[in-house]
């Protein structure tokens, strides 16, 4: 089911192993299980816990520090049941295991085992104190099937448990919500209807998927989303959380301006606003300026949304390119890009394609061997040179 490298097989097999040695359940779960059964590569290895994790990695770490030190060991106790390998050829015995950090408040930990990163999380309990506000963990170590009740939609709440034997590994799915079959019909489905009044980014993580996997929420999560937003709860809303959720869904130029223009016309702005601050009539130049001032199409989009720029002004055609020069060059390539699409500002496009590179052909070391000194003479004379080479650029 998981097709991993024998590096990576390796280490899942003795986590795999030695959970079943302390008889504690583990599984992979969420994201890594669905792109699993939608045929999609794995980026990241997650593994569930099915009590401490902080206690498994540290259990686990231990015993293959104190493994690796004491090789010919004949104590009873020293886990010699477990192999440490798959049986596969031509791969390192042992893993070499590094715990980066450990989060008690959620009982989570980052590891990095033979160099692979994998995060190990403890299955928890969860609610929500006001709407739109970080999850409050009541509970660790609890069923599995309670973890997966947390999660935003059913094709996320699928679990894949680790069951090692003879050697390999085998998968038994955890599917309580039935999202292997909403997987197969590329439906949209919160786990209850309170969904979206909980976690209201919810909402934009549903468009996330629709743009990257063509899924689509279903009739009732639509009439849901729409009852939200017609008087939105925002007590507990994060605008952080919003602008996390929003620069992913933002990653990549396409999905980008899509996405953009799905939340003006389907309106989940009122996720955080009222009324819309940023336009429709923006977005295809928004799109074109990621490729001319060569910025991350999230920056650029966010950058309408948040950081609104209606009431400005372009900066006037008619000055000297050095008064111009001297405007934007301490504007950075976001800002400029945002002057350009949403103030019209072609005085900015000006810039950045003629003249921010722009310097002067004699440098304070030649002047130095014509007889100036150090000091404002030298200074106004390299300005001196720098002004007339930018007002002799025709302007377009």
């Amino acid at each position: 089911m998981f097709n991993f490298d024998k590096k990576t097989g390796q280490i899942i097999q003795s986590i795999a192993e030695y959970a079943q040695h302390t008889g504690i359940c583990v599984y992979f779960v969420g994201g890594m299980v669905r792109d699993c059964l939608m045929g999609i590569g794995i980026k990241d290895i997650d593994i569930l816990i099915e009590g401490s994790a902080i206690d498994f990695v540290q259990g686990f770490y231990n015993f293959y520090n104190t493994k690796s030190r004491s090789h010919d060991s004949k104590n009873p106790d020293d886990y010699s049941n477990i192999s440490c390998v798959s049986q596969t050829d031509d791969i390192e015995q042992e893993p070499d295991i590094k715990i980066k950090s450990i989060h008690k408040s959620f009982n989570t930990a980052k590891t990095v085992i033979n160099n692979i990163e994998i995060d190990f999380a403890s299955t928890r309990e969860e609610e929500y104190p006001k709407s739109g506000c970080l999850p409050v963990v009541t509970k660790t170590g609890c069923p599995v099937k309670d973890d997966l009740k947390r999660r935003d939609f059913t094709v996320n709440a699928i679990a894949a448990r680790l069951i090692p034997e003879n050697g390999r590994l085998k998968y038994e799915i955890i599917d309580p919500y039935f999202g292997t079959k909403d997987i197969k019909e590329k439906k949209l489905k919160a786990l209850h209807n309170k969904s979206y009044i909980d976690d209201p980014t919810r909402i934009l993580r549903g468009l996330d998927f629709i743009l990257r996997f063509g899924f689509d929420f279903t009739q009732n999560d639509k009439a849901l989303i729409e009852e939200y937003l017609k008087s939105p709860n925002r007590e507990g809303l994060s605008i952080d959380r919003v602008k996390l959720t929003l620069k992913k869904l933002f990653s990549g130029t396409d999905r980008a301006k899509e996405a953009y223009l799905r939340i003006l016309d389907d309106k989940y702005y009122r996720i955080w606003e009222n009324k819309p601050s940023f336009k429709k009539e923006w977005a295809q130049k928004l799109y074109d300026s990621v490729e001319i001032f060569k910025v991350p199409s999230s920056g650029i989009f966010l950058g309408a949304i948040f950081e609104n720029l209606c009431n400005g002004k372009p900066l006037a055609c008619n000055i000297s390119n050095y008064e111009i020069y001297n405007f934007y060059k301490p504007i950075s390539n976001k800002d400029l890009a945002l002057r350009y699409s949403i103030l019209g500002d072609n005085t900015a496009l000006f810039y950045f394609k003629k003249l921010k590179d722009v310097k002067s052909d004699i440098t304070g070391e030649d002047l130095i061997k014509q007889g100036y000194t150090q000091g404002k003479e030298l200074g106004d004379e390299l300005k001196k040179h720098l002004i007339k080479k930018l007002n002799n650029i025709p302007k377009i």
